[in-house]
């Protein structure tokens, strides 16, 4: 199995549902941008508290790529590891790993993803600058300039 980066710092478990299933017994392909937006919640959330006004200052996904590595089933153990890897002015990279814990605690890669997360004012329907505290949580978390 191809060996994965251990620098990501946080991580979600993901709960995987039947409905999440196609008739091959996979983890549907379009399901795993949602394992990565729950993953992405969690993120912020542990990151920039829980009191961030995201109807007013929020992100929208600008660009979302997933390479499929080996397929996800109903009773793996998934967990997605999150980071961000860079910090433009508007937008900024969300990393991604989908990982199968196996009963004897190996970490098999299943996917791997990038979401362009562009920061958005909602009330004025127009690209913003990354909030500065924003920048300042995250960069001190993942060790970026």
């Amino acid at each position: 199995m191809e060996k994965h980066d251990e620098t990501f710092k946080h991580k979600t478990p993901v709960q995987i549902r039947f409905v999440d299933t196609d008739m091959l017994g996979h983890v549907n392909n379009s399901i795993y941008l949602s394992f990565m937006e729950y993953a992405r919640i969690n993120y912020f959330r542990a990151v920039l508290g829980a009191n961030v006004n995201w109807n007013s200052r929020g992100i929208i996904v600008g660009k979302a790529i997933i390479d499929y590595k080996v397929p996800i089933f109903f009773r793996d153990n998934l967990v997605v590891k999150t980071r961000v890897s860079r910090l433009g002015k508007k937008s900024f990279d969300m990393e991604y790993q989908l990982i199968h814990i196996t009963p004897d605690k190996k970490e098999v890669l299943k996917a791997t993803g990038v979401t362009v997360m562009v920061c958005y004012n909602y009330e004025e329907n127009k690209t913003i600058e990354i909030p500065t505290e924003w920048r300042e949580k995250i960069a001190k978390l993942e060790g970026l300039d």
